[in-house]
């Protein structure tokens, strides 16, 4: 573990998604502008993030969706719905939609190893619990699954 990984393990789930979120949303206008599908989704998703230790790439986007669909509980149908909005339609037609699938065909090995440690992991996140998960260290969390970052 690095040094940046080691802090963020010994802050709450909470204090590490909002980290995230000051980074990402330093204004604050975009969760602001969330209805509460959205929030709970992006909570979902940055949880994800933070646990599993993914960056913010194209690449580790995808890594974060293939960690959400193996190694939590998460819907992954009610996030999309959450999330479909025009803003996440222009992000996605920027990259490409060519570009998009040859970055997924090169991220197959990465994909491969998330689902060989989905796998081994002890139990998935249970994301109904989110709001329980959220006052806890962030290793304690992925000591109790069997996360390996």
């Amino acid at each position: 573990m690095g040094t940046e990984e080691e802090g963020i393990g010994k802050l709450t789930l909470g204090e590490a998604i909002a980290r995230l979120r000051a980074t990402d949303d330093p204004s604050g206008e975009v969760t602001a502008a969330m209805n509460a599908a959205a929030t709970h989704a992006f909570e979902q998703h940055d949880a994800v993030h933070v646990l599993f230790s993914c960056g913010t790439s194209v690449q580790d986007e995808i890594a974060a969706h293939v960690w959400m669909a193996l190694g939590t509980t998460a819907r992954l149908g009610e996030m999309h719905r959450a999330v479909a909005s025009a803003e996440h339609r222009q992000v996605l037609s920027g990259i490409g939609h060519l570009r998009l699938v040859g970055i997924w065909v090169t991220s197959l090995p990465r994909i491969l190893g998330i689902a060989f440690r989905a796998l081994r992991m002890k139990k998935k996140v249970a994301f109904e619990r989110l709001d329980e998960l959220k006052g806890r260290s962030v290793v304690s969390i992925r000591q109790e699954h069997g996360i390996i970052v």
